[in-house]
């Protein structure tokens, strides 16, 4: 469970970037989505290197806490920000009380998990009343939703929005962001090729041979969202629904 390296090898250095679409840049623009105040509690499931909760408790002013799977990882992230909150454990079975957040954010997160209704079931728990889960993760976009070996998608919108209601959460803004899927791609094929060469696509498909029968076209197109949900359990105390905000929808 890596947030900060969801397509390949991520870097684990103090400096380390965030190998994951959009990086630190889609972070910011989700989390302004959320409308997140300074001081507000944050939970950053698959946390990996540190990088983001780094990033939410420095420059965001967020009360921070990053979780992973990975012991490994949670060692790096201390050796490299001591003074971080972070904690070993999994998104299916998240080790703090009920309401204990005002947001969870996973990024790139829930398509690599066996089960991620039962994550987002946790991250629901954990939320406060008026919480917010903030998602960023590959989905099928378009093609005929048939499944085949490649990178792991959390399947059509349809999916993702079933996915969310099973799990007490309701959308309040969903943008897509497949551009920067793109570009992660590219750039990691960049940085793979020999010095001077010119990049290739990650997928070649070369030339089918005289007489073959032609190969099929892919069946799924695959794209990148960024969503902002809602808790849905529990009822506002009296005190709150005078200035309750109304749900709003990004495109």
């Amino acid at each position: 469970m890596r947030g900060d390296a969801c397509l390949g090898a991520g870097r684990g250095d103090r400096a380390g970037d965030c190998l994951r679409p959009g990086g630190l840049e889609l972070t910011d623009r989700v989390v302004d989505l959320a409308r997140l105040p300074r001081g507000a509690r944050v939970l950053d499931v698959g946390c990996g290197s540190g990088v983001t909760v780094a990033h939410l408790a420095g420059t965001r002013g967020l009360r921070a806490t990053g979780l992973d799977a990975s012991a490994a990882q949670i060692g790096r992230a201390r050796a490299a920000w001591p003074d971080l909150d972070l904690v070993e454990g999994r998104a299916e079975e998240l080790p703090f009380a009920a309401g204990s957040f005002d947001a969870v954010l996973a990024e790139c997160v829930l398509s690599t998990l066996a089960e991620p209704g039962l994550a987002l079931r946790e991250m629901s728990r954990v939320l406060s009343v008026r919480g917010r889960a903030i998602l960023t993760d590959v989905y099928d976009r378009g093609g005929d939703g048939a499944p085949r070996p490649g990178l792991p998608s959390l399947g059509p919108r349809e999916a993702v929005e079933a996915l969310l209601v099973g799990a007490g959460l309701e959308i309040e803004a969903w943008e897509d962001h497949t551009g920067a899927l793109a570009q992660l791609f590219w750039d990691m094929a960049a940085s793979a090729a020999p010095t001077g060469a010119a990049a290739r696509p990650l997928a070649h498909t070369p030339p089918p041979l005289a007489g073959a029968a032609p190969r099929p076209r892919p069946r799924r197109r695959l794209g990148y969202f960024a969503c902002v949900a809602r808790a849905r359990s529990g009822e506002l105390r009296d005190d709150e629904r005078s200035d309750h905000e109304p749900e709003r929808s990004v495109t």
